[in-house]
């Protein structure tokens, strides 16, 4: 069975659930930046960029969009104000500068 989103023929499986699915970065981030959040509950455009770098260098990121030790999307993940890194060693997203001066 495919859950193919966009039509790419021999779409990689999730890492997570072993389906096939278009986990095409572009196309995930375009969905993420539509993703319905109160300003108020939303982490600021720097604490996300942040968060994104930490992942972007971390050995669990699958296909540039998955977190391998959840299997959650990082995109929808760091978005959140009060989200946290799910590594096994404990939150990497913590030592972040601006996770410093969010509320």
């Amino acid at each position: 069975m495919s859950l193919d989103a966009g039509g790419a023929d021999n779409a990689p499986p999730c890492p997570r659930c072993g389906s096939e699915i278009d986990l095409n970065p572009e196309k995930i981030a375009a969905i993420a930046a539509e993703m319905p959040i109160s300003p108020s509950l939303a982490a600021d455009e720097g604490l996300y960029k942040e968060r994104l770098a930490v992942c972007g260098g971390c050995e669990a990121l699958k296909q540039a969009v998955l977190c391998a030790h959840c299997g959650c999307f990082v995109l929808f993940r760091a978005r959140p104000k009060k989200s946290y890194c799910p590594h096994p060693k404990g939150d990497l997203w913590s030592d972040t500068a601006s996770s410093k001066f969010q509320i």
